[in-house]
């Protein structure tokens, strides 16, 4: 098994991006309701037999207060009814991929008390995707909670190649990647730091969004196309997390997938789907938390931050578009608009755009190819 995943692994990695968009449900989006606040009693408790339902199941949940033999009357409702609904008796019933809150509310004397459950709504399971999940391909892994795929930055291949500015120039051309990005450039402990955030199309089926923090040892020249800047060392990786959501035909913006707060160099996440308009990608909106190694380190990246027409705000709460918030060593970021990236347009309208995007395209369906096949050769290997 292990010799067949290798051999499928080499091509897998020029054809997993189009592959997956096969293999994958298509994109749901929906408010997220682990930005509401809820206030959770700790004399109300709900329990359930599982966290994870797929779409159309259904299961019990039950509530109870503590501060009293006699149990009151609950009140249920959930967060979001697009994923999931619940009826007064504590039946939740699965409709669409995401995460929800299920609620158990008690009137108890002039108080209001309430108990959350929090329930993912998932796709069916495949072996595919079971194996993304438990192990990579090329770092590759995906998440049942929100349908999405993502790289494991603790152990993958782009950890050593380091990132200039020539490669966002050249990706619409060659990977066929249209993303906006900013590069947030500052100075800790004699050393230059870049954090760069992305979000946009990646390949025509993925879009999403990614987070890096990149330095070099400080020699204070100037920043050009081809300076190179390396993943961070390890203690200075900040911890982060990241919501990428995608506007509606109404105008809202809603959430596609969430990556959970933890440690990072690199946060990644990509999801099936094709933007309406991948240039300027303000279909897509990052809400994002970082927290560095101390309000020392954060001050000096909120001063990169304003170079890049950022907005600082007095209060995380009012954090608008393009604006953020720093507690401490704590950053809060919503970022839609500004960008960095060239326009493409005009080069793709040429006879000379257009043929490369054909030839580039052909090449494409070739790995296409070559990467079912490998898939398809993996999983008969493993099961002789």
């Amino acid at each position: 098994m292990k010799k067949a995943v290798k051999f499928a692994s080499v091509f897998c990695m020029l054809g997993l991006f189009f592959a997956l968009f096969a293999m994958s449900s298509s994109a749901v989006s929906f408010e997220t309701p682990i930005l509401k606040n809820f206030s959770q009693s700790k004399e109300i408790s709900v329990v359930g037999n599982t966290v994870y339902l797929t779409e159309g199941e259904t299961t019990e949940l039950s509530s109870s207060f503590s501060g009293s033999a006699i149990q009151p009357e609950f009140s249920w409702s959930s967060s979001d009814e697009r994923v999931a609904t619940v009826d007064q008796k504590g039946k939740v019933t699965a409709h669409k991929v995401g995460r929800v809150i299920i609620v158990a509310s008690a009137e108890i004397g002039s108080e209001k008390l309430e108990g959350c459950y929090s329930l993912n709504v998932i796709t069916e399971e495949n072996e595919f995707k079971n194996h993304l999940r438990d192990d990579h391909i090329m770092c590759f892994k995906y998440s049942y909670t929100d349908d999405f795929f993502y790289a494991n930055d603790k152990d993958c291949w782009q950890d050593e190649f380091g990132y200039c500015r020539f490669y966002d120039i050249m990706a619409p051309y060659v990977a066929i990647m249209e993303y906006d990005y900013i590069r947030v450039f500052f100075e800790y402990d004699n050393e230059d730091f870049m954090m760069q955030l992305w979000k946009g199309q990646y390949t025509p089926f993925l879009f999403g969004g990614e987070i890096g923090i990149y330095n070099k040892i400080s020699d204070h020249e100037d920043i050009g196309l081809f300076t190179f800047f390396y993943k961070a060392e390890e203690k200075y990786w900040p911890k982060m997390e990241m919501h990428i959501f995608r506007r509606q035909d109404n105008g809202e913006y809603e959430r596609s997938f969430t990556r959970d707060y933890d440690t990072y160099w690199w946060i990644t996440g990509f999801k099936a789907g094709t933007l309406k308009n991948v240039e300027p990608a303000d279909e897509l909106r990052m809400v994002s938390r970082i927290t560095f190694e101390n309000s020392e380190m954060a001050t000096a990246f909120t001063n990169g931050l304003k170079d890049c027409k950022f907005n600082r705000v007095s209060e995380k709460t009012a954090v608008g578009l393009d604006e953020f918030y720093q507690q401490g060593a704590d950053v809060y970021i919503t970022w839609q608009n500004i960008s960095e990236a060239e326009n493409t347009m005009p080069i793709k309208r040429t006879a000379w755009g257009m043929f490369l995007l054909n030839l580039v395209a052909r090449v494409a369906a070739l790995f296409v190819a070559a990467g079912m096949g490998s898939m398809f050769l993996m999983f008969l290997f493993a099961n002789l």
